[in-house]
């Protein structure tokens, strides 16, 4: 009887912590190919991709694909803020605090 609980356990363990992460970045990876522009072929091609190898092909595909125009913007923004922010800091002194 307690086997059969350790087990129950251990697969509950396992589904949590193993399956539900990849079954998110899988369905995650349907959903930014859906919502994203490409062709109607390259959909299918990355679908056979994240289908076929569950658990790589997520992954190939947040690798390989171009960001959106979106994500540039926005990368572009950080970095001047970035640059802003390094600006404003003063130069040399002995790092105690503000000058």
């Amino acid at each position: 009887m307690y086997v059969l609980a350790v087990s129950d356990f251990l697969r509950s363990l396992f589904l949590i912590l193993v399956a539900t992460p990849f079954i998110l970045l899988w369905g995650c990876a349907l959903l930014d190919l859906i919502r994203g522009n490409h062709s109607g072929w390259a959909i299918v091609g990355w679908m056979v991709v994240i289908l076929v190898i569950p658990i790589i092909g997520p992954m190939i595909y947040f690798a390989l694909r171009k960001p959106t125009r979106n994500e540039v913007d926005e990368k572009y923004l950080a970095d001047r803020e970035l640059q802003r922010a390094a600006a404003a800091r003063p130069v040399g002194g002995p790092g105690l605090g503000p000058y």
